[in-house]
């Protein structure tokens, strides 16, 4: 005779894991409101590279001649490369003029970065770039120091432009797009100042390096206006040719370092000297 099963318990408990689940993402979710509650202005630097980084990366093979973007609900349109490219590139200036205004606010509420203990402020400003470049860039291709006049950010013309050319290099463009953030909130005046080796140049767009460092500078003054919103009436540019070398000339190694951009973040003092 076959045996009878016995009735199976009923377990009145099992309310508990789904209880245990609902705690569990109330706590995730209070810890990331409180995570979102306190601005760190490094990691919002790097949140804003990892944002443009995102941008600009290539969402389609090279070679595709058409970018499918998604519309709505599941409708679908094409764009041909340069509409996209041109898409992406407005995408990308607003989400990083919207991220560096969050971080001006978040530097505004602690303290006006042009006024005060000026080398203390100056000071963090030049560790927020030295922290956004990266170690492998700084020494190399981009160096800071501090003066009299204030903070100093050389970048170097290997790195920015190809020789006898006011063009941005695309790895001059991260690398700016890094220091430009960690500019972000202060106030100082900053002038962008142009420098060559005493090679003569004579070509089509430049017949001599006082047109190429005037440009170069101009350039630099322009990208930090139409992609960061910096405020033009903070910034000027200024072109030195040959004329302010910090090596000799006389070796290769000379002439590379005296090719470059100084980025001169001003000391108020020395700010009211900019006519």
């Amino acid at each position: 005779m076959r045996k009878k099963k016995p009735a199976e318990h009923v377990n009145h408990e099992r309310w508990l894991v789904s209880y245990a689940d609902f705690i569990t993402l109330l706590f995730a979710f209070f810890t990331t409101l409180y995570a979102i509650s306190t601005v760190d202005a490094q990691k919002m630097g790097r949140m804003v590279m990892s944002m443009r980084a995102s941008f600009d990366s290539t969402m389609f093979p090279p070679g595709s001649d058409r970018v499918m973007l998604m519309q709505g609900a599941g409708a679908a349109a094409t764009m041909s490369p340069k509409e996209a490219s041109a898409q992406k590139g407005r995408d990308s200036r607003e989400a990083m003029t919207q991220a560096l205004k969050d971080m001006k606010a978040s530097f505004g509420t602690k303290g006006d970065m042009s006024k005060g203990d000026t080398g203390k402020n100056l000071g963090s400003l030049k560790r927020n770039v030295e922290s956004l470049v990266g170690k492998s860039a700084l020494g190399t291709t981009v160096r800071t120091r501090m003066d009299k006049r204030g903070l100093i950010i050389t970048l170097g013309e290997g790195g920015f432009f190809d020789s006898g050319s006011d063009e941005l290099k695309p790895e001059g463009r991260v690398l700016l797009d890094a220091i430009a953030t960690g500019l972000a909130g202060a106030d100082n005046h900053i002038r962008v100042e142009g420098h060559t080796d005493n090679v003569p140049i004579r070509n089509s767009h430049f017949p001599s390096n006082w047109e190429l460092s005037t440009s170069r500078a101009t350039k630099i003054v322009a990208y930090l206006i139409s992609n960061f919103g910096f405020a033009p009436n903070r910034l000027s540019a200024e072109g030195y040719s040959e004329y302010r070398p910090i090596a000799t000339n006389d070796t290769d190694e000379g002439r590379a370092r005296n090719r470059r951009i100084d980025m001169v973040v001003l000391n108020p003092q020395f700010a009211q000297l900019e006519p």
